[in-house]
This record gives structure tokens, sequence and C-alpha cells, in this order.
């Protein structure tokens, strides 16, 4: 299952519609392809999408909403999704419509999602009201426009509200995944934001560790007894003396911020660029300079490591990253004015030869630097703390 579009109309935090493309808008130069996956004929995926904005844009809320929706392509149900919080604000009498485009088995499949509210003083608030799939031959799409065209063509499964065994808060795609033996690889590190704990356990490359601490010798980690959950951790720097932690909690005395969640977010990248699956990572740039984040996103754009269409999804507010694309329209600005917005990049731009991170900082893409206004009002209040103080 390789993912082309999201779609979502009738939430209440957005301004408007949102469209996040996965597939590579902008014409493919044969000897440019590296940091794509091709699906199909001309029909490539971008490996690394990128969401960028200023503080309180609506970036988390954005990666939230796709997080969402790829664990409803996983079965579960939706008053169990970690970010059903998206949802909040529905009224019994509106709906929210998530249309998701995706190919599977030489089939190019549309899945039409309404979600409603009910009254309910259970946890089960939300539930799906109409739903179906569509599917169509890859063989008769000649060119992009055709991908989300689905006109005329009948679902080939609908819900039915009376099936017993089909909860109301579970999608139909429970059944396309259980015949087509689907699994949806996708790991969403949203959480790991403010919590710097190790994540992840397991041996841990020398090479890893050593390209974030060039001072760490070895360090090993070893599950002694699974069922009372015991744990031996060897960590030695050079030319010091051996320590053994038995608690992974303890490793923040030892390691930077930096060093544990590098180990984190690599040890799942590992993971999911061999699976061919999805990693979400909000602000990617906290805790690692930007040689290290670069070198993340370059593993999702080398072909070489990346052999199964992996992709990375981030958020950011280090517009340099964003220089180390050379097409716009794997990038997705967000803005937060009387709601949020989400623009795709090449949208916006056509060219690519453009520095991108000069456009930013320049303000010609509007909103995407706090304002000159906003600048002066903090300087005078500053200003006028400093001379409450010297009476």
């Amino acid at each position: 299952m390789k993912i082309l579009r999201i779609q979502a109309s009738g939430l209440k935090l957005f301004q408007k519609e949102i469209i996040i493309d996965f597939y590579a808008k902008q014409r493919v130069p044969a000897d440019k392809n590296e940091m794509l996956t091709n699906i199909f004929s001309n029909i490539y995926i971008n490996n690394v999408i990128s969401l960028v904005g200023i503080n309180a844009s609506g970036k988390t809320t954005s990666l939230k909403v796709i997080s969402f929706v790829l664990n409803m392509l996983k079965n579960e149900p939706i008053n169990k999704i970690k970010y059903n919080e998206i949802l909040e604000g529905l009224e019994e009498q509106d709906e929210v419509i998530f249309n998701t485009y995706f190919t599977d088995a030489n089939q190019m499949l549309k899945l039409s999602t309404v979600i409603k509210s009910k009254n309910s003083i259970t946890n089960n608030k939300y539930y799906i009201s109409r739903e179906n799939i569509s599917a169509k031959s890859l063989n008769s799409i000649r060119s992009k426009k055709d991908l989300f065209n689905f006109t005329n063509i009948e679902p080939m499964t609908e819900r039915n509200q009376e099936e017993l065994f089909l909860l109301d808060d579970v999608s139909v795609i429970i059944a396309f995944n259980k015949k087509q033996k689907n699994s949806l690889f996708f790991i969403d590190s949203l959480d790991w934001t403010d919590n710097n704990g190790l994540q992840v356990l397991g041996n841990f490359p020398i090479a890893l560790v050593q390209f974030l601490d060039p001072t760490i010798e070895h360090l090993y980690y070893e599950e002694l007894d699974k069922d009372e959950k015991k744990i031996e951790i060897r960590l030695k720097f050079f030319n010091k003396k051996e320590v053994v932690l038995h608690s992974t909690s303890e490793m923040s005395k030892y390691l930077s911020s930096g060093t544990v969640k590098g180990i984190n977010v690599f040890m799942t990248a590992i993971f999911v660029l061999k699976k061919g699956g999805y990693l979400i990572v909000d602000e990617i740039e906290n805790h690692f300079n930007k040689e290290i984040v670069s070198t993340l996103i370059r593993f999702f754009m080398d072909s070489e490591i990346n052999t199964s269409g992996a992709v990375l999804i981030f958020s950011t507010h280090y517009i340099e990253l964003l220089d180390i694309f050379e097409r716009n329209d794997n990038i997705y600005l967000i803005k937060n004015k009387n709601g949020i917005n989400i623009e795709n990049f090449a949208d916006l731009l056509k060219r690519n030869d453009v520095k991108k991170s000069e456009l930013f900082k320049s303000g010609y893409l509007e909103n995407t630097t706090p304002s000159y206004e906003s600048f002066i009002n903090l300087k005078r209040a500053i200003v006028k703390i400093y001379n409450q103080d010297k009476v």
C-alpha cells in the first residue's frame, strides 16, 4: 500500500479543505529521481515530505491529521486513535470527510470515510456514518490528471450499518486489508518531542552511537528478564571506566539529549526504511545540529538505503533544511490565520532553482517569519519592564 493523497474537509481547526499529496506533482527528470520512488508508469512518490511554518502555525496538528489517517488505514478504531482530538468541535449535524487515495495490487483506490459525532457520555464520541472503497486499474491511468478521478466508478465495497460484525468506529478498510494481507507500517514519534527518554531498545550499531557521540567506546543493551522487565545497559566512554545501568532513565545522566534522541530516531528510521513504511517526526531539529538532521533526511533520499519506498514526514522551524531539496512539491507551508491553512510549495513557486530559505526569511511568502510589528511590540514590552525595575 502506497499513499498518494490525503484529503480532508470539515475539520474545525482548519480554514478550508486540506490536501496533502505524497506523489511528485512536478516533472521528474530522468537524472533527478533519486529522492523519489517510482510507483508505476511515470508516477513517483516523494520519499521526504516536510511541513514548515512559524511557531503556533499548526504544523503539529497537521501531522496529527496524517497520523490519524494512517492509524485508520491500520484498522484502528477512530475512538482509540491517539490523535482523534483533530475531530474536536464537531456538533451532531457536522461531518468530517476523509478521502484517501492509495495504490495496491495494480489498483488505484479511493477510501471515502465520513465521520460524525454522537451525543455520548462515554469515550466513543465518534462514528463512521458513510464509507466506501472504489478501485480502478493502474492501466487506465494515462496521466497525473487521471489519478484522482473516480467519476462514474461504482464502489467495490460500501459500508452497511446493519452489519453486526463491524463496529461503527472501524473503517471498512479492515476487510480490504485482510483480503489483500496488507499491513501498513508506520511509526509516529509525535509524543517524543517533549519526552526525550530512550524509546527504542535493542542492539545499537556502534557506528550510529559514535556518529552521535564520538567519545563513546561502546554501548550494549541486554534484556535479562522480559517478564520482570529487567535490563542491563553497559556504557563506556574512551579512557573511562564502564558504567552499568539497569534503567533507561539513568542514561540521561551520561548521554546528551541529542544522543538519546538520535538513537531513538535513527533506530526507528532503520526499521521504517527496511519495511518501506512511514515515519512521522515533529520538530526534527530539536536537540540536533544541522548535519545530523541532514544525514537523517538524506538516508530517505538515498536509493541505496531506501530501497522499499519508505517516507519520512517531518515538521521544522529550521528553514535552511529545505535547501537540501531540489524539488518544491515535497514542502508544505503551514499558516494559521483564522484557521490552519496548508499550501504546497510547488503551487506557490514554480521554479526549483531559487534558494528556499532566503524566500522564507525575506517574508516573500507572507507570514513565514514573525512580523515586524510583533518585534516592535516585544521590544517595547521589554523596555517597559526595564524601566519598571529602575523605579
